[in-house]
């Protein structure tokens, strides 16, 4: 070891550690909350360490596994699309009712949000909602809870964000448009599948950065050169996470999903949501919910799927992203005559 090296001991914490009081009282304190946006803000990622209880998890790790084998069981093992407009082709299991696709050893499956799926630890937890209402604005949506799942044979994916292609999401880069909270329901550790990030929040990984290199980070599944090259000039890690943890991620950073050599299925929940006036395509609200399920579940988490089943939510949203998209027309048209970005 040179004088150069790092310690393991020596690397700054990946995880924000709950302490008892916060645990009891289910809220972060303040410093701890200014802390967790900052982290996420700067590096992209924070993860919250004991913010889920031991027995809870296992129960959502044996839904998903029964959920998973009624998938299977449903589809033989062939490949299904997976483009976001080819709701047709999304299977549904037999018994649970869940919408799923199969792709490359990597399953995507939609609970429905039934118990304990819809218990609002899971989509509207009280560590997290505070950090998404200060980043995201109190009117956040979202638009789906799937599963990352992950079973031997899967490929290394190309580094990639989860911004889809509308121009939307183009302007006002700054400002982060939505997150994607991971939920591991079981260990998901170097031996079966970690995830892969490329540290760093919105403000590094933006559209017009991008398109001046011709470079596009949607590819998944499948080789990206351009991509995978800038990638080996930049660090990266790949995150452990352990049952109890909860991890936030921004859309815009650059990450991937690893292989999992093991027999066993690696799973994580992702949860999505995003800024109000920003349209997302991947998932869809009607993966998990219909009408009676969206009257059962808790106001908090009715709140962030009023926007799809709520008509007077929906007319109140229309009319926001009309307001929205003039102002983003005219902050364009200004931008070009001042020859800078606004």
């Amino acid at each position: 070891m040179t004088e150069n090296d790092v310690r393991p001991d020596q690397l700054p914490p990946q995880a924000l550690q709950l302490s008892k009081e916060e645990r009891e009282s289910g809220r972060l304190t303040a410093d701890n909350l200014e802390l967790a946006k900052l982290i996420i803000s700067c590096r992209g990622y924070v993860i919250l360490r004991d913010a889920l209880e031991q027995d809870f998890i296992a129960s959502i790790g044996r839904e998903m596994e029964a959920i998973l084998e009624d998938c299977r069981s449903t589809l033989s093992l062939q490949e299904t699309d997976t483009a976001p407009d080819a709701l047709h082709k999304v299977r549904i299991s037999q018994q649970k009712g869940a919408n799923f696709w199969f792709r490359k050893s990597r399953w995507r499956i939609f609970p429905r949000l039934t118990l304990p799926m819809s218990d609002p630890r899971l989509l509207a937890n009280s560590f997290v909602l505070p950090i998404l209402e200060q980043l995201l604005g109190d009117d956040f949506y979202c638009k789906y809870m799937s599963s990352d799942t992950v079973v031997n044979g899967a490929i290394l994916q190309s580094p990639h964000s989860d911004i889809d292609g509308d121009d939307t999401w183009v302007q006002n880069q700054w400002r982060p448009r939505g997150y994607v909270v991971n939920i591991p329901t079981m260990e998901c550790g170097l031996h079966n599948g970690p995830l892969e990030v490329w540290p760093g929040g919105s403000h590094m990984w933006t559209s017009s950065l991008f398109q001046q290199y011709g470079l596009e980070p949607n590819v998944q599944d499948g080789r990206n050169p351009p991509v995978e090259r800038v990638a080996t000039y930049l660090p990266s890690l790949k995150v452990v996470l352990l049952p109890g943890e909860i991890l936030i991620r921004d859309l815009a950073m650059w990450h991937r999903g690893t292989p999992n050599p093991t027999d066993t299925p690696r799973t994580m929940l992702t949860i999505g949501y995003f800024r109000e006036d920003k349209a997302y395509g991947y998932g869809d609200p009607s993966f998990n919910l219909d009408e009676k399920l969206y009257r059962e579940l808790p106001p908090r988490i009715q709140r962030m799927f009023a926007y799809y089943f709520n008509p007077l939510a929906k007319f109140q949203r229309a009319r926001r992203s009309v307001t929205s998209g003039a102002k983003r027309i005219a902050k364009q048209w200004i931008s070009t005559r001042l020859g800078r970005d606004l």
